[in-house]
This record gives C-alpha cells, sequence and structure tokens, in this order.
C-alpha cells in the first residue's frame, strides 16, 4: 500500500495542521491565565484642607491686620502653598492696600498660616470683600 500525502503550495497539510493547532492551543492557555487579572479603583485625593478661615475681619486706616488661617495637611509630605489676595474694589486695593502674598511651607498635620493686610492711613473707610486664593505646588 502507497503513503498518501496531500501537499499545497508545496508544504504538507500536515505541517500546517500542527502550526494552527499549536496557535490554537497557545491562545487557549493565554486566555485562560487572564482569569487572575484583577482591576481596581484609585482615587487620588487632595491632601491640604482649610480648617480655619476669618469670616469677618475689621481694621483701621494705617493699621496692619493679621490674618490667621489654618491648613490640615493628611499626607505624608511637605507642600508648598502660596495665597493670593483680591479684594473686590480693585481700585482700592490698588490705591490702599497691600497683602502679604507669602509662599508657606504646609508640614503633614495641622500648619497655621500667618498672612497679613496693610491699609494705608489715607484709605477711606470702606465695606469690601476679600478673596483668597490657594494655591498647592
Amino acid at each position: 500500500m502507497r503513503n498518501i500525502s496531500i501537499r499545497i503550495a508545496g508544504y504538507d497539510v500536515s505541517l500546517i495542521l500542527i502550526i494552527m493547532l499549536g496557535t490554537l492551543l497557545g491562545t487557549v492557555v493565554a486566555a485562560t491565565y487572564m482569569w487572575a487579572t484583577k482591576t481596581t479603583t484609585i482615587i487620588i485625593e487632595e491632601p491640604l484642607t482649610i480648617t480655619n478661615y476669618p469670616t469677618t475681619l475689621r481694621t483701621r486706616p494705617g493699621e496692619n491686620l493679621t490674618l490667621d488661617i489654618t491648613i490640615e495637611n493628611t499626607a505624608t509630605i511637605t507642600y508648598t502653598v502660596t495665597l493670593t489676595f483680591t479684594l473686590n474694589d480693585t481700585a482700592y486695593q490698588t490705591n490702599y492696600v497691600t497683602f502679604s502674598n507669602n509662599t508657606y511651607t504646609v508640614n503633614p498635620g495641622t500648619n497655621q498660616l500667618t498672612a497679613w493686610m496693610l491699609t494705608v492711613k489715607k484709605a477711606p473707610p470702606a465695606t469690601i470683600q476679600l478673596a483668597t486664593q490657594f494655591y498647592r505646588e
């Protein structure tokens, strides 16, 4: 009896079948391993919280007003915070008021920041609002 061999484009069909079967089994093995992959949600939180900020301030022309601010740092590292002060009356601020505009080091835990506002002696009486912007670097 003779040995029958089928060839396609000069290649033995059995060789092609072995390669296809190996690829299929490799895919099945890889897909079986994938059951062990897990995903989780990562939440990156703001580490700084303003815990004390003055709600009403009173001063007189020529006085230096102190602004005491408390910031809680819940992280384990130190941050740099810059405060920018703005009055709702830019002309009044330009002509009569100067702010400290300091940059502060905020260590882990509770931090007391002290800023200041100086009103010149010639300033007229006014009721204005102060906005403080906190920038964490």
